[in-house]
């Protein structure tokens, strides 16, 4: 999706304000880069959930080079001699459970963070739903009771946006497209459903997402002697732009109901 003009900065503003709505500090937001190690992702077990959604970045192997250098090769469906260098990110919150791995916390805490990401969609694309996207995300890392109350108070306080800004959303219980559903990880989320999505016109704009103590687990982050608990609040940030344009039609519109919420 390309973001022109005014509505960049409609975009610049809407991040604004979020950070506003969850009490976030103009200087406390971390922006990751969307690379990561091929270890890291494999830890993180994405792949193993999401083969299918998994996107890497690769290179032209070198006794390939020359064949492109001269006109001779080109790029297309056929041509496999690929390296993949690195995997690219699917989700901003990744970032702060690798960057905190084998820490031990002083107290529950929530980090703002934001990063393009890249998923290669299953399903259509369209203005809402396309294979790299800004993905912002507040995330908590504490206690299992903090970890909840953090996504009901996100739940509460975008609702009350939403309502301020004249948009008419729901809320679906929702589950991650996991490739092999009678995985362990597939079962466990479908039997005791972890995953909201904050709904406009059928499409989801904003996820929440509890994810116990998998990550603290996983990643050895610890809050005393009990591995964290993480829930995360997400928004994808141009499908909040489509929103908008949907509901306003228009930058100079949206920009001021964002402004008067």
């Amino acid at each position: 999706m390309i973001i022109e003009k005014q509505w960049h900065q409609v975009k610049n503003v809407l991040q604004g304000k979020l950070d506003e709505i969850f009490s976030i500090a103009p200087d406390a937001t971390a922006e990751f880069d969307s690379l990561l190690a091929h270890e890291e992702i494999n830890a993180l077990g994405y792949v193993r959930n999401f083969p299918h959604l998994t996107c890497v970045m690769c290179s032209i192997e070198e006794g390939e080079l020359l064949g492109f250098a001269r006109g001779q090769r080109k790029l297309d469906r056929d041509f496999k001699a690929l390296t993949a260098d690195v995997a690219l990110l699917p989700a901003t919150c990744y970032k702060v459970y690798l960057g905190l791995q084998g820490q031990r916390l002083d107290g529950s805490r929530v980090e703002s963070c934001i990063a393009r990401c890249f998923r290669h969609e299953d399903k259509a694309l369209d203005r809402y739903r396309a294979f790299n996207f800004t993905m912002k995300e507040y995330v908590y890392l504490g206690t299992a009771e903090g970890a909840q109350a953090h996504l009901e108070a996100g739940y509460d306080r975008l609702f009350s946006f939403f309502a301020q800004l004249g948009i008419n959303a729901g809320c679906e219980e929702a589950n991650d497209p996991f490739f092999d559903s009678g995985s362990g990880v597939a079962r466990l989320s479908a039997l005791t459903p972890t995953k909201r999505e904050l709904v406009f016109d059928g499409h989801a704009v904003s996820s929440l997402n509890y994810h116990r103590d998998y990550f603290g687990e996983k990643f050895d982050i610890r809050l005393e002697d009990n591995f964290v608990h993480t829930s995360c609040v997400a928004f994808g940030l141009e499908r909040w732009i489509s929103m908008l344009k949907d509901r306003f039609g228009n930058a100079a519109d949206a920009l001021a109901a964002l402004e008067g919420a």
